[in-house]
């Protein structure tokens, strides 16, 4: 636990501009906001066609990552990324490849074909959680293999020198919040998250599918945690330095729209914490560690809470 708070601590001293953390944290409320009120965001983006999806995906990304970019420039007095063609470059596949990444793009068909039987939802859900690795890992690797793998392992997967107690530890400092949250209506409305793959629990191979679904819904925290935490902010920090970790927590959470609030507002500092830690290691195997921990924590909680096994 000590790494992790010296990690905090120099970026604190370091790079930390209270200005520059206001104006970001205003516009990602802001965005809150208007994503909540009368399901703003569901009407909006969710609820359109796949192509008009992108590009509305696209305007909110936007708004989040660039904005804060901007208000980081001016808290910073610091434009000169603007005239960089590399952070154009850079901020553009960050936009555009979550944009098609949360766009509701039917990769089931093209994973397993059409499929109309009982299986629907649940190869629907496996084939969306795998869309990752086509549409940020792949393109990603690509950018690295021709721009920077000479200058940095590829995004964060550095195993060199990294201690992962202190990522245990504070994996166990949340389970009092999961224990909590796993008492809520609108947590247990959305989790567990294997409630909704449409197969009934007496199915005959219903513990088997479970456990397949949430293998595969780890995966997808791992392409988030590399996307996020490994390509925003080390492809980034080679040329620009700490700059992308504010906008990268904006960007951040605009993912989680649709979700509980509370994990929605939680995700802005979340991202802050395994920002700093994945600029500091270079590695984004901590940040694996608590985002997949946290993940199946709150199935464990959500489970729990549902059976009534938690009670304050």
């Amino acid at each position: 636990m000590k790494k992790i708070i010296s990690l905090l601590s120099d970026y604190y001293k370091e790079h930390f501009n209270w200005l520059a953390f206001f104006l970001t944290a205003l516009l990602g409320a802001a965005l809150i906001v208007v994503a909540y009120h009368n399901n703003f965001y569901e009407q909006y983006i969710e609820q359109q066609q796949l192509s008009v999806q992108i590009w509305r995906y696209c305007q909110l990304y936007g708004i989040a990552f660039i904005g804060a970019f901007l208000l980081q420039g001016i808290a910073e007095r610091n434009m000169r990324f603007l005239a960089s063609g590399q952070w154009w470059l850079l901020s553009f596949l960050a936009i555009f490849l979550f944009a098609v990444r949360g766009a509701d793009v039917p990769y089931d068909t093209y994973l397993f074909g059409h499929n109309n039987n009982q299986y629907y939802t649940l190869l629907h859900k496996i084939g969306y959680n795998l869309g990752g690795l086509f549409t940020l890992i792949i393109p990603c690797f690509v950018y690295w293999f021709f721009a920077d793998r000479k200058e940095q392992n590829f995004y964060g997967f550095k195993t060199k020198g990294v201690s992962f107690l202190p990522y245990f530890v504070l994996l166990a400092l949340m389970i009092p919040l999961l224990f909590w949250a796993g008492t809520q209506p609108d947590f247990l409305d959305t989790y567990p998250r294997y409630t909704k793959i449409g197969i009934d629990a007496g199915h005959v191979r219903y513990p088997w599918i479970v456990a397949l679904y949430e293998l595969v819904y780890g995966s997808d925290f791992i392409f988030t945690e590399f996307f996020f935490r490994g390509f925003i902010i080390l492809a980034f920090a080679r040329k620009f330095g700490h700059r992308a970790i504010l906008p990268m927590c904006v960007y951040y959470i605009t993912i989680h729209f649709g979700k509980p609030l509370g994990e929605t507002i939680s995700s802005f500092f979340g991202g802050l914490l395994l920002g700093v830690i994945a600029y500091r290691t270079q590695s984004i195997y901590g940040g694996i560690i608590v985002h997949l921990g946290i993940a199946f924590l709150m199935e464990l909680f959500a489970f729990l809470g549902r059976a009534g096994y938690l009670h304050f």
